[in-house]
């Protein structure tokens, strides 16, 4: 069933090219979808019209995370022993993906006359697709890792991150003239964004469903709640590089306490248009398309611990350009505020081809599952920091917020450096010891 690396034996040169592009197709399609419905620009901004609250602003960044991360463990025991996971993500992605439609059709239906409800719905919406998701990491990094060999999985990921980027491009114009005063104005044009997010999402499970599973045995019995306990244990006890990439990952969340500040505080404080709202993303998409490919690149030639980094050093530079904006408003060039977005697309497309890469490649086959469920359920604990982030704006200053936020993401880079390197195959393989469970 296995060569001597631990990939399957199934792949052949032509089901690998296509599944590489049902991969790159589904990745495509889906970051393109969550640029309409943005979390750090869109969103904000939904909301912010409907309740001018900080807190609540806050909440959509933690929301998304939460219901994104925690269920994840509960779901990777279940798909565990299955030796094809392939039907697990078609059924979550049929259930969570057409959300934004449903909420599309709310407000053309005319529930903003009702904010609170609006509001209520949004949420539920949002988090339902979001926990469906949850479903969708788990089974989608297993069998990427499955289907495509680990040479070829950061030019996969790098170039769906450049691909869905070029894209995004028009796609950010697009929202720029949307939410703009030229545009059709509130509630249609996050009618039109949400309506969009929804086909773009459904495009993508079409894609997935022409990815090739590959099978490889896995042991049929489920283990016990108990059991898979004392698994996840060994894993923390047993790997000093998942401890370490964990923790890094933890410190590195506290850049969610400015993230969904940035565009409120360009928009508030700095006199930019609402239309700003799509240059800003726009820029957070390009920046993401010269990070996949840069990326790729150093995936291949130096590994994913690189990656987290430089990532980590670019991310901690977004707030130190927002407090020098709130310190300084007048003495800098505006259109250098952009870097802050540019800093979330750096960041964002690290989580993706960085920190998830290098988790998979410390992963002993079979085990994927449980490792992508346990990084991402205990990387959760980042989800209260935008709610905090609301909180400590309301109670203090824009200046308070990003410094407390890029003293956070010093320490996070430091640690960055004390990360194990994981090349193509297992931190297990490398070592040329079974796995220590």
């Amino acid at each position: 069933m296995f060569g001597e690396s631990g990939e399957p034996k199934q792949r052949q040169p032509g089901r690998v090219r296509r599944n590489a592009l049902a991969f790159t197709g589904e990745a495509t399609l889906f970051g393109l979808g969550l640029l309409f419905a943005s979390t750090t620009t869109v969103l904000p901004g939904f909301v912010s019209h409907l309740t001018g609250s900080a807190v609540l602003v806050g909440l959509i960044i933690s929301l998304t995370e939460g219901a994104w991360r925690a269920p994840q463990l509960l779901f990777a025991n279940r798909v565990a022993n299955k030796p094809r996971k392939k039907p697990y993500l078609t059924r979550a992605g049929l259930v969570g993906r057409p959300m934004y439609l449903l909420l599309a059709i709310a407000l053309a239906l005319g529930v903003t006359r009702i904010p609170a409800l609006a509001v209520a719905l949004f949420f539920v919406l949002h988090t339902a697709m979001y926990v469906a998701m949850s479903v969708d990491t788990i089974v989608w990094w297993d069998v990427l890792a499955k289907a495509v060999p680990a040479s070829r999985r950061g030019r996969v990921l790098g170039f769906s991150t450049a691909l869905r980027g070029a894209i995004s491009i028009g796609a950010g114009l697009l929202v720029a003239r949307l939410l703009g005063d030229s545009g059709p104005g509130f509630p249609l044009a996050y009618t039109l964004c949400f309506a969009t997010a929804g086909g773009c999402f459904l495009l993508s499970l079409v894609s997935w469903l022409f990815v090739v599973e590959p099978t490889e045995d896995v042991d049929r019995r489920r283990p016990t709640w108990m059991e898979y306990g004392r698994q996840l244990r060994g894993i923390l006890r047993g790997s000093r590089a998942f401890r370490r990439l964990l923790a890094v990952r933890l410190l590195a969340g506290f850049n969610g306490l400015s993230l969904g500040f940035f565009a409120l505080f360009g928009i508030e404080r700095l006199g930019f248009a609402s239309s700003a709202l799509g240059v800003f993303a726009m820029v957070q998409t390009v920046s993401g398309i010269l990070a996949g490919l840069a990326f790729a690149r150093i995936s291949e030639r130096h590994g994913n611990h690189r990656i987290v980094q430089i990532a980590t050093l670019i991310s901690l530079t977004g707030p130190l350009i927002a407090l020098a904006f709130v310190l300084a408003p007048d003495r800098l060039w505006k259109p250098l505020y952009n870097w802050t977005f540019l800093t979330i697309g750096v960041f964002q497309t690290a989580q993706f081809v960085g920190f998830a890469s290098l988790n998979v490649d410390l992963a002993p086959p079979g085990q994927r599952s449980t490792y992508v469920g346990l990084f991402n359920t205990l990387s959760s604990l980042v989800i209260v920091w935008p709610a905090i982030g609301g909180w400590v704006l309301q109670r203090t200053s824009y200046a308070t917020l990003f410094t407390v936020t890029a003293g956070c993401l010093v320490v996070a880079h430091a640690a960055s450096w004390f990360l194990t390197p994981a090349g193509p195959t297992t931190e297990y393989e490398r070592r040329g010891k079974p796995p220590l469970l």
